[in-house]
């Protein structure tokens, strides 16, 4: 898929900063930045991102699986976590919200792209 279109849901600028850019370094076309799981949500279903890049830990009354679930019922959009908490009860929650990978952080560019590859081959096979 050319040019697929991202959504970063990340509530450190900067760390929204940068992978923005390694995002771009890619091909990979990012239609926002948002700091919040209501503003996420939102913006994805005006922007209608082909994925959503998700932190857990967000800004706001939600946090980021809040937020993917929403997401993923509202506007069938797929969400890859990307994220430094892996606890196993998080981990309980975020397989509930049916995601398309989860990163942690801090991860390598190359297992950045990879993930997001295999996520648009996957929603590709499902159409």
């Amino acid at each position: 898929m050319d040019r697929a279109k991202l959504l970063i849901v990340e509530d450190e600028p900067e760390v929204a900063e940068t992978l923005e850019l390694k995002l771009k370094k890619f091909g990979y076309t990012v239609v926002g930045r948002e700091s919040t799981a209501e503003d996420a949500i939102e913006k994805a279903g005006q922007m209608l991102p082909d994925i959503v890049l998700m932190d857990i830990e967000l800004s706001g009354k939600m946090d980021g699986i809040q937020a993917a679930d929403a997401i993923r019922k509202k506007h069938h959009i797929p969400v890859i976590y990307i994220t430094a908490i892996c606890d196993t009860k998080t981990l309980e929650r975020v397989g509930a919200s049916i995601p398309y990978g989860y990163l942690l952080k801090p991860f390598k560019d190359d297992e950045l792209h990879t993930v997001i590859e295999i996520a648009l081959e996957t929603m590709a096979k499902k159409v």
